[in-house]
């Protein structure tokens, strides 16, 4: 952990930040820096009442179409003690700092700051690369909310947002072969025209959270699940 702290203080100071590929890399070095924790722990399954807490701890939230559950997902950070987001300049207790991309060094942004576009417009910014999107979205408008009022996730790569039913798909969460299984939706995630043989079968052994990650979506039309996985 010290090296990868030592090597994104050095990119900070000679890294280009007006190269999308820098500020790639350096967000993968300031995540692998801090403690994994349960980032890629999916959530066990809920009561009736864990869900309604759950429902009202998330009703202050804004509603990301294409990412859920952020809290879930470790997407945004939940802290006591609070940080100032760099978009409004409030104190909030939850707080993304996650992948951005801009030539500004942003250390937090609030909800609502992302929600509503205003840190994306601030900074100049993208929490997705839209080089690295999946093929086949003509709307801009769809676009425009992914990469300008989306959380992100990490990936040990440039993460990838799948494609279904003419949308983008919703981010779910980190997964390995167990979860896929214990979740009942293997199968489904390996009928798919994206996966070879070879692929399937590295999706059917890999483990979450070690060097192959997988990456659970779900359509937000027909419901199909779907799967990216990348490498460290």
């Amino acid at each position: 952990m010290d090296f990868k702290k030592s090597a994104y203080e050095l990119l900070s100071q000679i890294g280009d930040r007006s190269n999308k590929k820098t500020m790639k890399r350096l967000s993968v070095l300031k995540e692998q820096a801090k403690t994994s924790g349960n980032r890629y722990a999916l959530p066990k399954p809920q009561t009736a009442q864990e869900q309604q807490a759950q429902e009202q701890q998330l009703s202050g939230l804004p509603v990301f179409r294409y990412h859920p559950n952020p809290l879930q997902t470790q997407a945004f950070v939940e802290s006591d003690e609070g940080k100032i987001c760099d978009c409004c300049g409030k104190t909030v207790h939850i707080y993304y700092e996650g992948s951005f991309y801009s030539e500004e060094d942003i250390e937090c942004l609030c909800p609502d700051c992302i929600a509503s576009g205003a840190a994306a417009k601030k900074f100049d910014g993208e929490f997705q690369d839209c080089t690295s999107l999946e093929k086949g979205i003509c709307d801009s408008s769809k676009i425009d909310e992914l990469i300008h009022r989306t959380p992100g996730y990490h990936g040990w790569q440039q993460e990838y947002w799948r494609v279904h039913c003419g949308d983008f798909c919703a981010f779910i969460g980190y997964v390995g072969a167990k979860e896929l299984r214990a979740l009942g939706v293997m199968e489904e995630v390996l009928d798919d025209p994206e996966w070879n043989d070879s692929a399937k079968e590295r999706i059917q052994t890999m483990t979450n959270g070690s060097g192959i990650q997988g990456y659970l979506f779900r359509c937000l039309h027909c419901g199909k699940h779907l799967v990216w996985v990348d490498f460290d």
